[in-house]
């Protein structure tokens, strides 16, 4: 069995917890995951000072860390302006990552993770050459592998503008399932989702972990992902002031669709 801990939407900058970040942080060591992974927004407004301490932060982590950048990854404050529109991710290539679009392989496990934020435009989008090599990569990984994709914007619209999610999700889904991926880990509307979709593809969506912008009711959550060989179990881990620890909220087993990935 693997094991995934996948966090998302930690914002460092005003409205950052860091007494959850602590709390998470242990219960990520306890759990000895295969991999951590981080699907973006690392950051509140992309300041030096927010990717500072973010910076931090991640070298706590455990070992190995998949991690993209979100949206807010990018300077969005006035004094970054013109940064932002030459060097959208240069901070975040400094600070936590050299590459913006990465490949995590183990036995059993193929994880992609794309940017697929925009420094103009709002919502997810992916360039002709991310696509071209989101193929090629995907097309390379072992028979025998659960083919992950990491991404930052939703996938399911819930029939809601804002926050914009991924453009075309359906066409966008029915891609993924061409090229066999079974599950898609999400951040950015900071609410916690465990679905399938009807391409057969999970998708796990993290709520914040680690900001007080929660919404819509629901509190910090982290996701728990455990792969068998027959299923992909959900677990939205969410966080309990009493306990002053993370509670299972919700649970899904679905059944992995090998037939998809051949």
């Amino acid at each position: 069995m693997t094991v995934l801990i996948h966090i998302s939407d930690l914002h460092f900058g005003p409205k950052f917890d860091e007494h959850l970040s602590e709390v998470i942080l242990s219960e990520i060591n306890a759990a000895k995951p295969d991999l951590v992974v981080v699907s973006g927004d690392w950051t509140m407004r992309g300041r030096v000072s927010e990717y500072e301490r973010a910076r931090d932060y991640l070298q706590k982590l455990p070992p190995p860390v998949l991690t993209i950048p979100g949206n807010h990854d990018q300077p969005l404050h006035w004094m970054g302006s013109v940064e932002r529109f030459t060097r959208p991710w240069a901070r975040y290539r400094t600070y936590i990552h050299q590459d913006t679009d990465v490949v995590f392989r183990a036995a059993g496990l193929f994880v992609i993770g794309l940017l697929d934020s925009h420094n103009l435009l709002p919502g997810g989008i992916w360039s002709a050459a991310q696509r071209r090599w989101m193929q090629k990569e995907l097309s390379s990984a072992p028979s025998d592998a659960c083919k992950v994709l990491v991404m930052h914007h939703h996938l399911l619209w819930q029939g809601k503008w804002s926050p914009a999610g991924q453009w075309f999700p359906q066409r966008t889904l029915n891609r993924l399932a061409k090229f066999g991926v079974e599950l898609i880990l999400n951040g950015h509307t900071h609410i916690p989702v465990a679905a399938q979709s009807a391409q057969g593809i999970v998708i796990a969506q993290a709520g914040t972990s680690m900001s007080t912008r929660t919404r819509q009711g629901h509190g910090n959550t982290y996701n728990r992902i455990e792969i068998s060989e027959t299923t992909i179990d959900v677990a939205i881990h969410e966080y309990d002031s009493a306990a002053n620890h993370f509670v299972p909220k919700t649970h899904a087993a679905f059944p992995r669709r090998k037939e998809v990935a051949q």
